[in-house]
C-alpha cells in the first residue's frame, strides 16, 4: 500500500500511532486506550473484541502480569479518503513478566476513522509473524 492523501492528514495518523506506542511502552492504559474509536473492533490470532470497553477488559487481562514493556512501531503504508483511512503498521513488543519475557513481532492493518477532527483506530487486524513465549522459545 502507497502513501496517499493530504500530508497534513498523514502526519496526524503518524502522530496516532506514536501515542499508542508512547502509552504501550508507559503502561498507561488511558493513553494507550484513547487512540481507538468507541465502536473499534480489535482482531487478533488469539481473539476478537469490539467496543472500546471490551478493548480496555482485553488489555486489563493481558496486561495483568506485565512488570515492564517496550513498543515498537514502523509505519509501512498509509491511505486517506476523506474522513477514512488505512493504514499499516509493523510493530515490535516485549512484554517482562514474572516467568520471563514474551516477544511478538507482527503487521497491524488498520481501518482509521476522523471523528470530532481526530483520526481513531477503527477496526484492527493484527497478523502475528514472530511470537516467543517465556519459557517456549519461537512458537510462531
Amino acid at each position: 500500500m502507497p502513501f496517499t492523501g493530504p500530508v497534513e492528514d498523514r502526519l496526524a495518523i503518524r502522530e496516532l500511532y506514536d501515542e499508542y506506542a508512547d502509552g504501550a511502552n508507559r503502561m498507561d492504559r488511558a493513553a494507550w486506550l484513547s487512540v481507538w474509536a468507541d465502536d473499534a473492533e480489535w482482531k487478533t490470532h488469539y481473539f476478537e473484541v469490539t467496543g472500546k470497553a471490551e478493548i480496555g477488559a482485553k488489555y486489563d487481562e493481558l496486561m495483568a502480569a506485565v512488570t515492564a514493556t517496550t513498543f515498537l512501531t514502523q509505519i509501512c503504508s498509509i491511505e486517506v479518503d476523506g474522513e477514512h483511512a488505512r493504514a499499516s503498521a509493523i510493530g515490535q513488543e516485549r512484554l517482562m513478566m514474572p516467568g520471563g519475557s514474551f516477544r511478538l513481532t507482527g503487521l497491524n492493518e488498520d481501518q482509521l476513522v476522523r471523528r470530532e477532527g481526530r483520526w481513531l483506530i477503527l477496526r484492527r487486524d493484527y497478523h502475528v509473524s514472530v511470537e516467543e513465549a517465556p519459557g517456549v522459545g519461537e512458537v510462531s
